[in-house]
């Protein structure tokens, strides 16, 4: 039996059906920041996100099976941007550890100053959509609190002394820094970033201040 042809994609002014796709379904995204940002998710309808994106309502359900599955895509797109911001500034820091974890922080609420519609996505939309949603903002803060983990190993900043949890510290670190932030958007950016950097920065280094003497807790 004669071999079959190879399966030709079909294009489209030089494009694949594959890279059309992709570009749609980056359109919606794209559309779905700008528009939850604004009007909120609640607002966020299929027909609103497709008439944002310059798209007909059949190409919405080709990316996504609805609407939550948007906004999960969309959180972790911009949670990751979010992190490697972080990471670039950390790794192109020079010094010890009070440098790194500053220009860490520093690109943190710089970026969420630089990008409000990041901002209002992930510290404030994701919530009380629903549990799926909330087990992905949790990971996402799980994520962050590793990263914070290995960055004070790198660093040599000392271990909590049990029965004092490193992991429980950090997730409180992370919260603190996140709380810092949904009060700095909702008060429209009032402060300087660098107040927001100092004041996350003096519970942040509380960790090394601890080198020679490790925290522990009494009974």
């Amino acid at each position: 039996m004669p071999e079959s042809a190879p399966q030709r994609r079909r294009s489209y002014r030089g494009q694949s059906s594959d890279a059309r796709r992709a570009e749609r379904r980056q359109l919606l995204l794209e559309a779905a920041l700008n528009l939850i940002a604004e009007q909120g998710y609640s607002n966020a309808t299929v027909r609103n996100l497709c008439a944002a994106a310059g798209l007909t309502e059949r190409y919405f359900y080709e990316s996504f099976s609805n609407r939550e599955a948007l906004l999960g895509e969309l959180y972790q797109q911009q949670t990751e941007i979010l992190r490697e911001a972080m990471l670039s500034a950390i790794h192109r820091s020079n010094g010890g550890a009070e440098q790194a974890v500053r220009a860490g922080l520093q690109a943190f609420f710089e970026t969420l100053q630089n990008c409000p519609s990041l901002a209002r996505v992930i510290l404030f939309e994701i919530f009380g959509v629903s549990k799926t949603m909330d087990a992905l903002y949790y990971q996402a803060m799980e994520d962050f609190a590793a990263l914070l983990g290995e960055l004070a190993q790198v660093l040599g900043i000392a271990r909590i002394v049990p029965p004092a949890s490193d992991a429980m510290l950090y997730a409180g670190l992370v919260g603190a820094a996140v709380q810092m932030a949904r009060r700095w958007v909702l008060n429209d950016y009032h402060e300087s970033p660098d107040i927001l950097v100092e004041s996350s920065l003096l519970l942040f280094m509380a960790l090394s201040e601890q080198q020679d003497a490790p925290l522990s807790v009494e009974h």
